[in-house]
C-alpha cells in the first residue's frame, strides 16, 4: 500500500531588494502573483513573505505542517545567494520546493558540474578553466564560448562571448575577471540546433516535451545566443525574433527521444529534484549538455521553457505549482 500524498500548508517566500530597477521589481511581482493565484486555485492554505535578509518569519511556523515553497533567489542583496537561502531554511527544519543547498552550490560551478556529466559517462562538451587572460594559448579549439564558470543562465553571455582567436579569447577572459570576478569556462561552440528539456520528479523523473530555441532570423552567428537581454527584454531584437517552439524537434523525432534520455539521465547523475532544466546543442545526432539549470523561472507569459512543456502535456500552471508541491511534501518531517 502506497502513502498517500499530504496536502501541506504553504509558506511561500521570495526575494525583494529596494535596489532593483523598477521594471525588474514589476516583472518579480507579476510572477509573484501568478504563484499565489495558482495556491488559490488548487486550495492551498499558505502564506506569503517577500525578504531581503531576514527569514525569521519562519520561526513562527511548525515545519512538520508548513512547506516552503521556495523562490528565494539571493539573501541581502548578494549575488547568487540562493544556497544561502536554502541553508536558513534547511535549518529551521522545513522541507521546502526546489533544489537543496548542496545541488545549488553544485549547480553554480559549470566545470563541476560537467565533472559529474563525464563521470557519468553523459554527453557534454570538452572544456577548460581559465583565470588569466595570460593563459589564453592553453586553448586551441575554435571557435569557443566563453561563460563565466559561477554565473547562472546567460549572465556574462553576449555576441562577444563567441571568439575565434587567442586574443579574442584572452580579452573575454579579461572581462569576465573584471566585471564579475570570475573565471571563464571555455569549450567549443556549437552553432548548431539548440534545445532546452524540462524534468521533473523524484524517485521516477520524467521528461516534458522539448522545445527549441531557433534562430534561423540571425545570419551573424554571434546571434545566435539565448542571451538574459534575449529573453527578457522586449524591445531586444531577439525577444521577438528567436522562436520557441515545443514540443521540438517535429522533423527528428529520435532526437526527441534521444534529448529525453539524456536529460532524465544527467538529472539521475547530478541527484537532482522536483524540477530542473537543461539546455543542449547538436552535435551531429548525438545531443550535448551545455547548462544544469536547477529552480528553473517558472513565469507564466511564455518566457518560461518548464510551463510551456507543460501545458504541452494538458498541465495548466496550477496543477503544475501542485505537482511539484507533492514532489517536495515527501520530504517533510513525520509528527512524533
Amino acid at each position: 500500500m502506497t502513502n498517500p500524498v499530504r496536502r501541506p500548508k504553504i509558506v511561500a517566500i521570495t526575494n525583494e531588494n529596494p535596489d532593483w530597477p523598477e521594471a525588474d521589481t514589476q516583472e518579480a511581482d507579476s510572477a509573484w502573483n501568478v504563484l499565489l493565484t495558482g495556491l488559490e486555485q488548487e486550495g492551498y492554505t499558505y502564506r506569503a513573505f517577500k525578504f531581503f535578509d531576514d527569514l525569521t518569519f519562519l520561526d513562527d511556523f511548525d515545519p512538520r505542517e508548513w512547506l516552503v515553497w521556495n523562490w528565494g533567489e539571493e539573501l541581502a542583496g548578494r549575488p547568487w545567494s540562493d544556497a544561502e537561502v536554502a541553508d536558513e531554511i534547511e535549518q529551521r527544519g522545513f522541507a521546502y520546493t526546489g533544489a537543496s543547498a548542496h545541488l545549488i552550490r553544485l549547480a553554480q560551478d559549470r566545470m563541476r558540474v560537467k565533472r559529474h556529466l563525464q563521470a557519468a559517462a553523459l554527453p557534454t562538451l570538452p572544456a577548460i578553466v581559465l583565470r588569466d587572460p595570460e593563459t589564453a594559448s592553453e586553448w586551441t579549439t575554435y571557435p569557443a564560448i566563453v561563460k563565466g564558470n559561477n554565473q547562472h543562465a546567460s549572465v556574462g553571455i553576449d555576441g562577444d562571448s563567441v571568439v575565434h582567436t587567442t586574443e579574442q579569447l584572452a580579452r573575454r577572459v579579461r572581462y569576465l575577471r573584471q566585471t564579475y570576478g570570475d573565471d571563464a569556462l571555455v569549450e567549443p561552440f556549437l552553432d548548431t540546433r539548440e534545445f532546452q528539456v524540462a524534468v521533473w520528479g523524484n524517485d521516477f523523473p520524467e521528461a516534458l516535451p522539448p522545445a527549441e530555441i531557433v534562430y534561423s532570423g540571425f545570419s551573424d552567428v554571434r546571434d545566435r545566443l539565448y542571451t538574459e537581454e534575449w529573453k527578457s527584454v522586449r524591445a531586444s531584437r531577439g525577444y521577438e525574433g528567436i522562436l520557441t517552439p515545443c514540443p521540438a524537434p517535429l522533423d527528428r523525432p529520435d532526437w526527441r527521444a534521444r534529448l529525453e534520455i539524456v536529460a532524465v539521465s544527467a538529472y539521475r547523475a547530478i541527484g537532482l529534484r522536483d524540477y530542473a532544466r537543461f539546455d543542449m546543442r547538436m552535435l551531429d545526432d548525438e545531443p550535448q549538455i551545455l547548462d544544469v539549470n536547477v529552480n528553473p523561472d517558472l513565469l507564466a507569459n511564455g518566457y518560461s521553457v518548464f510551463v510551456a512543456a507543460a501545458q504541452t502535456q494538458g498541465i495548466e500552471y496550477a496543477e503544475l505549482v501542485r505537482k511539484i508541491i507533492e514532489f517536495a511534501a515527501v520530504r517533510m518531517p513525520r509528527a512524533t
